[in-house]
């Protein structure tokens, strides 16, 4: 393997303008994939696209629509939203919202209660006698023509017995003026019931009108009564063009108070009014954030956001919509930070020629990476943001590498730039080289994990980390090949032919270490064993809403609607059957609702179904009849409880805000068991963005341990194979081990809980420890064969190498301070647990690895000793 590398390096050195044109070449090729990235900050981050629960999602989303926008319209005198102005400018803002590209439907009070109005259905609710005030309310609202009409037709629908007694009472009113005239009109007619009656309805004056109708009522059968309810339906205008006192007497007929079936769109008796607007299956964060801009402008154009009106835009879409532009403009924060860092970095603590090269070749290879992301159609998500400055610390650490090595043998070659390439390509690429694979592997090792946004982060990392390698080999050897060809004599003057401070300090300290090895050896194990206990007591957070930006309006939207008008968390559930409006299949859903609403008292507030929505008791009705009632259903309500083929249902439980998603996990598992045990032809199971989400977050926390285990045997493994010995396979895992064990009792000490993604942290310390270690055992192994005793090996080893790591894992560390430059919790989260570990990777490899190699050194007489060949 040696040899092809050096042959590479020959190559390289022999054709490096070539090697430059060939990179460029390929970066705007790769560059060109760039625009293609796609952000994604949804649901299917944490699912997997075949479980059940995805499954049943996307069915879900298809008959009854996806996330919710939800708008807050308020009064900021307290004053009650019901009133013809308002409800006049939500109808102007629903209908152009409507128009939205991705929104499936708006639901609002005055959608609804027109739809409840003009539905078939709702003669008999207003023909019943106690709804009588809303009649009267009604009949304000006709004018007098309207008013005549309805009379005419109470009249015509008169039995002869109710006529006569009608007309007894209305001569009874009559003053003698009018009683003459209808005398008259009587003889005129010659007898004519109906020309008696229109003769005698024209006489009476407005108020006589009115005592004469409500008379009428009275004498109405139910029948009657529901005929005329509808016809007075008809003649109403819509809700938003009702006078104030229909309006009032509609939704507050309940003794002032709004009834329970409008609460959620008029909580706080309507001093709020909410509108929610539901957007279509396959909707993505860009249009989620198109959606929120179109919805803000509407509200400003109906006049909702301003005078008398304040009005907030919330709901899961208005903050994927959002962040999406935050997530962009913490990338370029974190890159611009990284650049800056990493250069004070290498300036600092790196004295070698051309210090900056590393970092600028670095810049390269991100554009290889995100430009394969994007022609493999490799999303962004919160998880692989972070790789950004990962990748940006590990290229630079290759380039370091490579460099400080090529400075070392150009030194020893009398400034032989050939010799010195081709020597620093056969062993420090053989170095950089096994340490890339076990980096890889490592990150690999995450495809174990069920979520696919961990999965997504180890592929980016394991692009990132062989692009790195390409890039940071071919630019450096192609580069130094050329500069150091022209025998540059201010170049030549700059090379520093005496050891650097920090390389003089590490052979020291290698020395205190070898004279303390053990007792350095003994504490590090037994620190590691007592970090494994603290693993098990660190919680985990899980509110996906402390992960991001807390000054997203949205976001700030949210809260405020949870605290003002109560819990907007839903978990949804669907149903499936031949046909749900079977008498069973009804009774059935009803039971199970009312069972979880009752079993759950504390976590579920409330239940919203289709058996719960239709009137009167099911059981007493025909099919035939069921299935009228549902049909009535006003549209807006209906599409949002059962498909139009009637195989699909959807049962919604609001649940208390202030559980944490693990316990509202712990909640829908129960519920869900419980669902399997519901009679009838039905399936009931969750699907919805809440339950895709809550699934996801344990999704995240799975396999944590396999995926652990999985990674230290896979780096055996490979070191095995590589070295064919047991002890050079072992030595790089011991120090990463006991830092697995330091990072948890840390982080229990400091009071820090994992998240979704901090938890991942395990196989980015395999690999980016482990990288570390292999670099000081690949140097000690070569230093043994040409002859160094175990020493002179070991201090050579820490004293040269370990300068560069040093560098390389300031770099590593430097690029993850980046992340407490962004304002999402979750990543400076990560940024600071990540920094801790890498620091405990570097001391560990500088301390620990040397310390072992010494107390497991070869006993034997040097004569006696046959270093192990690669």
């Amino acid at each position: 393997m040696k040899g092809l590398l050096s042959k590479a390096g020959s190559l390289i050195y022999n054709h490096s303008k070539l090697t430059l044109v060939i990179i460029a070449v390929l970066t705007v090729i790769f560059g060109l994939g760039l625009p293609q990235i796609q952000m994604n900050t949804g649901n299917s981050m944490f699912v997997s696209s075949g479980s059940k629960i995805a499954k049943d999602s996307v069915t879900y989303q298809k008959q009854f629509g996806n996330d919710v926008f939800i708008v807050d319209l308020h009064q900021p005198n307290g004053e009650s939203t019901v009133n013809p102005t308002t409800f006049k400018k939500v109808k102007q803002f629903a209908d152009k919202a409507n128009q939205i590209k991705g929104i499936k439907s708006t639901t609002d009070v005055s959608s609804v209660l027109n739809g409840e109005l003009h539905a078939s259905s709702a003669g008999n609710m207003l023909g019943s006698s106690s709804q009588s005030g809303t009649q009267s309310a009604m009949m304000a609202q006709l004018s007098s023509r309207q008013k005549k009409q309805l009379q005419n037709q109470m009249t015509k629908s008169l039995t002869a017995s109710q006529q006569k007694r009608l007309s007894a009472y209305t001569l009874s009113i009559l003053t003698n003026t009018q009683k003459m005239k209808m005398a008259q009109a009587s003889q005129s007619s010659k007898g004519s019931t109906t020309q008696s009656s229109t003769a005698l309805t024209k006489l009476l004056q407005p108020k006589q009108q009115a005592v004469v109708q409500a008379y009428t009522q009275k004498l109405l059968t139910a029948s009657q009564k529901q005929a005329v309810a509808a016809t007075m339906l008809k003649m109403l205008p819509d809700v938003q063009n009702m006078n104030a006192g229909l309006l009032k007497q509609l939704i507050y007929f309940d003794n002032g108070r709004v009834p329970s079936a409008m609460a959620q769109l008029l909580p706080q008796n309507g001093r709020h009014l909410l509108i929610s607007l539901t957007t279509t299956a396959n909707t993505d964060m860009n249009m989620n954030n198109t959606q929120y801009k179109k919805i803000k402008h509407l509200l400003k154009d109906a006049g909702l956001t301003t005078g008398h009106y304040r009005a907030s835009v919330a709901g899961s879409p208005a903050i994927a919509g959002t962040v999406g532009k935050q997530m962009t403009n913490s990338m370029t924060i974190m890159l611009l930070a990284a650049v800056v860092i990493m250069v004070i970095i290498l300036l600092l603590v790196f004295p070698v020629r051309r210090r900056l090269f590393p970092l600028l070749f670095v810049l390269v290879g991100m554009v290889w990476t995100f430009g394969i992301m994007g022609w493999l159609g490799i999303e962004i998500t919160m998880a692989t943001m972070a790789t950004l400055p990962i990748l940006i610390g590990l290229g630079t650490d290759f380039g370091v590498q490579f460099l400080n090595r090529y400075e070392e043998e150009y030194k020893k070659n009398h400034q032989d730039s050939r010799a010195a390439v081709t020597t620093t390509a056969a062993h420090s690429g053989m170095a950089v080289g096994i340490a890339s694979v076990v980096m890889i592997l490592s990150f690999l090792m995450m495809l174990i994990s069920k979520a696919p946004m961990l999965k997504f982060f180890g592929v980016t990392l394991a692009i990132g980390v062989l692009m790195g390698y390409v890039v940071e080999f071919s630019l450096t050897f192609a580069l130094v090949s050329i500069l150091d060809q022209r025998k540059n004599f201010r170049q030549t003057a700059k090379l520093n032919k005496n050891k650097s401070w920090l390389n003089n300090v590490l052979a020291n300290y290698s020395k205190w270490i070898m004279k303390h090895a053990g007792v350095i050896t003994v504490v590090g194990v037994l620190l590691g064993i007592a970090g494994f206990f603290f693993e098990s007591q660190i919680s985990i957070e899980t509110d996906l809403t402390k992960m991001i930006p807390q000054s997203l309006p949205a976001l700030k939207a949210n809260k405020k609607i949870i605290k003002e008008v109560g819990s907007t968390t839903n978990l949804t559930y669907l149903v499936k059957s031949d046909d749900v409006r079977s008498k069973d299949n009804l009774a059935a859903i009803n039971q199970f609702g009312q069972q979880v609403k009752s079993k759950y008292s504390k976590d579920v507030l409330d239940v919203t179904s289709l058996p719960e929505t239709l009137s009167g008791s099911q059981n007493k009705l025909s099919q035939t009849k069921l299935n009228q009632q549902v049909d009535a259903i006003p549209s807006v309500v209906q599409q949002t409880l059962v498909s139009k083929n009637h195989q699909y249902s959807a049962i919604t439980f609001k649940i208390d805000p202030d559980l944490k998603s693990d316990q509202a996990l712990k909640l829908m598992n129960r519920i869900t068991k419980d669902a399997k045990n519901v009679s009838g032809d039905v399936t009931i199971s969750p699907a919805g963005s809440t339950g895709m989400m809550l699934k996801g977050i344990n999704n995240m926390t799975a396999n944590h341990g396999l995926i652990i285990i999985a990674g230290l045997l896979t780096i055996f493994v490979v070191l095995l194979l590589v070295y064919r010995h047991f002890h050079y396979a072992i030595y790089p895992l011991l120090p990463i081990i006991i830092v697995l064990g330091l990072s948890p009792m840390t982080l229990k000490l400091l009071g820090i809980s994992y998240n979704p993604l901090t938890i991942s942290l395990s196989s980015l310390i395999l690999g980016i420890g482990t990288e570390f270690t292999i670099l000081v055992l690949e140097r000690y192994i070569e230093e043994r064969r040409k002859g160094q005793e175990n020493e002179g090996a070991i201090e050579t080893a820490l004293g040269s190498v370990g300068q560069a790591i040093t560098v390389s894992g300031l770099t590593v560390i430097g690029g993850f301070i980046t992340l407490t430059f962004v304002n999402f919790p979750v990543l400076q989260s990560f940024g600071f647990i990540t920094v801790l570990d890498t620091a405990y990777a570097l001391i560990s490899t500088l301390t620990i690895l040397p310390a072992i190699i010494y107390l497991l050194r070869p006993r034997k007489p040097k004569s006696d000793q046959k270093p192990t060949k690669n």
